[in-house]
């Protein structure tokens, strides 16, 4: 047994009686106290008493702890706990089953949950815990999507059309940075993971002019990277653009704004301004060109594609005071005179995004998605003309802790 320095001459002055020794019984933890950090513990008592055990994985089967748990308390980590009176977490429906989803480090009395169809109490079957509510219910780790109101076939779109089949499709990145690619038909494929490891991603349009939509990402030493769509959901070996580009606070792909044919990008710097990469049709961009300063009281920002009617792409962003704004371009690489759109309400819609056309109305539409903190609520505005959306689409499911969309 190893004992400390300080600890060895103490023992020995009070063997000597040169100093008068009193120690106190260490006080046992009680309660919930009990459960160390990074468990899951039961009891089989209310509020933390009686016997305890403790698990680091998910349990299927509580075996004979299923009849006597009556308390828990998840110090596991995760944000989520699912507790269910089956085993092998199963859900049927919530008439005849109890589930219960707990947030953060929750101490919970399982006699607080029973109906007159189930219980918890003396009942719990089994318990998992995952970084989403999604996955503690067993769903997939990703967002669900699809274009619900594609019903016949299309023309592969300019604009969210990453597989050619004339749906809109997304990209969502999880908490653990994988990345995956959500088709519009609902099918979804992992693209690849270590996502985390980019701290902006954009995409819209044909950068290197070989008809597919390539994707743009920033890492965190600043390098801007682009990977060259395949047409299929997933992108080619990435190419390097160039470093430096972490004095931008936003960086928005937009498709063509300067009438060449050609993709290009938008992206606003540190102090306020904003600046037009035009692309070259090679995958990268020749010199830049200022539109403009004053831009940091604009907080999202999305390329649409042509909103105002007018047969050029537009940009579409929010300001800090919750209006919504619609920058026409005028085909020349900048803008004309920007038009509100959204009068107040935008400061919770985090992400906006071009979506192509789901309304199949000729106008492109705006996917607008709250933050984690206020919802998340995920929802489509569809394009009118003229320039001005409306709330058609309707809501299309919510973020999770973790959770982006591009």
């Amino acid at each position: 047994m190893r004992i400390s320095f300080r600890a060895a001459l103490v023992t020995a002055a009070a063997a000597l009686g040169l100093i008068a020794t009193s120690v106190a019984p260490a006080q046992a933890a009680t309660g919930y106290a009990r459960c160390a950090s990074g468990k899951f513990c039961v009891f089989d008592g209310a509020g933390g008493q009686g016997a305890m055990t403790s698990y680091t994985s998910p349990q299927a089967d509580l075996g004979t702890w299923r009849s006597k748990a009556s308390s828990v308390y998840n110090r596991t980590g995760y944000k989520y706990a699912c507790l269910y009176s089956r085993t092998n977490y199963v859900y049927d429906d919530a008439v005849h089953e109890v589930e219960v989803v707990t947030a953060g480090a929750a101490q919970v009395d399982l006699a607080d949950f029973q109906d007159s169809n189930s219980h918890l109490d003396n009942n719990l079957g089994s318990v998992r815990w995952a970084h989403t509510v999604r996955q503690c219910e067993g769903g997939n780790e990703y967002v669900d999507w699809s274009d619900t109101a594609a019903s016949y076939p299309l023309s592969p779109a300019a604009f969210s059309d990453l597989n050619r089949d004339g749906m809109p499709d997304l990209l969502t990145r999880t908490y653990a940075g994988r990345l995956y690619f959500l088709g519009g038909d609902g099918r979804a494929s992992l693209i690849g993971a270590g996502w985390n490891s980019m701290t902006a991603l954009t995409r819209h349009g044909d950068l290197n002019g070989d008809g597919a939509e390539d994707l743009l990402a920033r890492d965190t030493a600043g390098k801007l990277w682009m990977y060259p769509g395949n047409g299929k959901g997933a992108f080619g070996a990435r190419q390097l653009i160039g470093g430096g580009w972490n004095t931008m606070t936003a960086i928005q792909a937009v498709g063509d704004l300067n009438g060449d044919g050609k993709g290009d990008l938008v992206a606003r710097d540190t102090a306020g301004k904003l600046w037009m990469y035009p692309g070259n049709g090679k995958g990268w961009f020749g010199a830049r060109k200022l539109i403009g300063g004053g831009w940091q009281v604009m907080r999202a920002f999305a390329g649409v594609g042509d909103l105002s009617g007018d047969g050029r792409n537009d940009l579409v962003v929010s300001d800090s005071s919750g209006k919504l704004w619609l920058y026409p371009g005028n085909g020349k690489g900048w803008f004309g005179a920007r038009k509100m759109i959204g009068t107040g309400g935008w400061g919770p819609f985090t992400t906006l995004l071009g979506v192509g056309q789901m309304a199949r109305d000729a106008h492109p539409d705006l996917l607008a998605a709250q933050s984690v903190a206020t919802g998340g609520e995920i929802r489509i505005y569809y394009g009118r003309t003229a320039g001005a959306i409306a709330n058609d689409g309707g809501y299309y499911g919510h973020l999770e802790d973790g959770d982006a969309l591009f």
